[in-house]
């Protein structure tokens, strides 16, 4: 366990961190975080509301910070695979887009009066080892489960979410997110466009046994992520308006 917080220090690497915000992950102008720069919230929120979307962005937080190790340890079974160079570079790109996720997360959180820190595991997890599998099934499947399935319906929820949220600020930070999910899921499906034809029966066999197992696995960690404190519609509006969509139970 450690603190996870995600200030950016003043080394002489500073300068190196905001050139590739400028130049390699900006997407658009306005930038979120020039937009996050003197913002303040717009609207009038509850205690209740304010308390429970600090929790859903400082969770969201985590999980970006978590995935920036994610995507960085696809390098070595795409390099294993012998996957085309732009499939390893840009896996690189998108790991530093969850870092910047995490960033932009954590001043969300301090744009609704919390502090940007979490008490959190540090270590992250490896990936699956998939034994059974060939190289390139082994990549096909980690970039099956964190680009088709994963990003693919953070990518669904992240548009609802911009449909939703009222605060300009929040806005802006849902906005780049939802952008850059559309790369990140991207990736599962042109290396699958890319593979599948050239599948054998039974590398294609034990792929479909895969994805039932990581189905479920997703379902579970996708209603993990999500708040499900039952609320009253004016609360869940108040959420909403701040860039918070609420689970399913059951």
């Amino acid at each position: 366990m450690g603190t996870l917080r995600l200030e950016v220090g003043g080394s002489a690497l500073r300068a190196e961190h905001e050139r590739l915000l400028e130049r390699a992950l900006r997407r658009g102008d306005p930038s979120p975080e020039s937009v996050l720069d003197g913002a303040s919230l717009q609207g009038s929120y509850s205690d209740r509301a304010l308390r429970l979307a600090r929790e859903a962005w400082r969770a969201r937080m985590v999980h970006e910070h978590r995935s920036a190790a994610v995507f960085a340890r696809l390098l070595p079974p795409l390099m294993l695979a012998e996957a085309p160079l732009e499939y390893r570079t840009t896996v690189l790109r998108m790991s530093m887009d969850e870092l910047r996720h995490a960033s932009l997360c954590a001043r969300v959180v301090e744009l609704l009066g919390g502090r940007a820190e979490a008490e959190t595991e540090l270590r992250t997890e490896p990936l699956p080892e998939h034994e059974d599998a060939t190289p390139r099934e082994a990549a096909l499947r980690h970039l099956l489960f964190v680009g088709c399935l994963s990003e693919t319906v953070a990518l669904g929820l992240l548009a609802e979410e911009r449909e939703l949220t009222r605060e300009p600020a929040i806005a802006a930070v849902v906005a780049q997110l939802e952008a850059d999910e559309v790369l990140h899921a991207k990736l599962g499906w042109s290396y699958l466009g890319e593979l599948a034809p050239s599948l054998t029966d039974d590398e294609r066999a034990r792929t479909n046994r895969y994805l039932r197992i990581a189905f479920a696995h997703l379902e579970r960690e996708m209603h993990r992520a999500m708040p499900n404190a039952p609320v009253d519609d004016a609360t869940r509006d108040e959420l909403e308006a701040l860039g918070c969509l609420l689970g399913v139970e059951g």
